[in-house]
């Protein structure tokens, strides 16, 4: 089966390879019936079951998407491993949760423009004009990127610290950065397998009850246990906090994500989740009515540095961060199941991108 070893990964880094466009020459006789990755999104709109807004997040972000489709891979996040399983499975359409390219602006350079269908490569579906592109990196804000507001435009340098020119000295011509060696190989390797991947997130998540945290109750063994319909809540027998903390560990696979605030001998029975990124706010309005909340993403110095005060004023609850990867995976395995009941011509499954963290022991 194809694939691809670190070493010739790190054969492709040092030689910063750059992907290039497929070209039309490129392009197979599409059998009778045989759908392309633009047909399969476009049964994803109609069937997600929110309204489907123009945006620049759940678009494509790399490959063709008049490519036909031979398999389709859910996953967290579409790092290279996972890429590498989709390939080797026959699958060529690869459906994430978070970005392939590392900020939430996911442009397949740093800095640079996107090289994605929703980025400008591929014009949209009927011949309409392509997505704008997005923020670049310095105006990102928001869940996954670190900041919580956009970053202020550099200020310019006073003209008293700025070295004038010498008389008759000649403006050096302006040079392009040299290509990312990790972005080119992780493009060359989606463009050497004809891969698409296709970015699905803002619409998904906001189904009812929340996929992802559907997803985890399953996974936890919960889902006789909730309590309400936003699959939010869960009413467990008692455990230990310590115990619970543990369970999460064993059941989601985790090597080193996982963290907790709060007493270890806290005995908990309501559970609440807090999928993805958890805003402040959400943490507030969740813990008083909770002995635990099970959290994915969070800014450290708000709803970590909270829980960690109600803990140390000794008021009995706990808080656990699972991170963000982790904490969608089973979502998109939620996600997997649902697309086999709309997309029933091909084969569907999740590929788990792990956690990328590991603790030391």
């Amino acid at each position: 089966m194809p694939e691809i070893s670190r070493r010739d990964f790190v054969a492709l880094a040092a030689v910063g390879a750059v992907a290039t466009p497929f070209a039309a020459t490129d392009a197979v006789a599409r059998p009778a019936g045989a759908l392309t990755a633009q047909d399969i999104v476009d049964r994803v709109k109609k069937s997600v079951g929110v309204e489907w807004r123009a945006d620049d997040v759940d678009t494509f972000k790399a490959g063709d998407p008049s490519t036909v489709v031979t398999g389709v891979v859910t996953t967290s996040m579409a790092t290279l491993d996972v890429l590498q399983k989709a390939v080797q499975s026959g699958a060529n359409l690869v459906i994430t949760a978070a970005p392939t390219f590392y900020t939430k602006a996911d442009l397949s350079t740093p800095g640079g423009a996107g090289g994605g269908a929703g980025r400008g490569q591929f014009p949209a579906r009927g011949g309409g004009p392509a997505a704008p592109a997005g923020p670049g990196p310095a105006s990102a804000s928001g869940p996954g990127t670190g900041a919580s507001a956009p970053m202020p435009p550099a200020p310019q340098m006073p003209a008293s610290v700025v070295p004038p020119r010498p008389p008759g000295a000649v403006q050096p011509p302006a040079t392009s950065p040299a290509p990312d060696p990790v972005y080119a190989a992780k493009n060359d390797y989606i463009a050497k397998h004809k891969l698409v991947v296709f970015r699905l997130t803002q619409h998904w998540n906001q189904r009812t009850p929340d996929p992802r945290a559907q997803g985890l109750g399953a996974a936890m063994g919960w889902t006789k246990y909730k309590a309400g319909e936003d699959g939010l809540h869960y009413e467990v027998p008692a455990i230990t906090f310590e115990a619970l903390a543990g369970q999460l560990k064993q059941r989601l696979g985790t090597r080193g994500g996982i963290r907790a605030i709060g007493d270890r001998a806290l005995t908990v029975r309501r559970i609440g989740l807090l999928p993805g990124y958890t805003q402040i706010q959400a943490s507030i309005a969740m813990l008083p009515t909770v002995d635990v909340i099970v959290a994915g993403e969070v800014q450290e110095w708000e709803s970590a540095a909270y829980a960690q005060d109600v803990a140390f004023a000794g008021v009995k609850k706990g808080f656990i961060s699972i991170g963000r990867v982790v904490n969608e995976a089973p979502g998109m395995q939620v996600c997997a199941d649902w697309l086999k009941t709309i997309v029933p011509e091909v084969p569907v499954r999740f590929v788990s991108a792990g956690d990328p963290y590991w603790r030391p022991l």
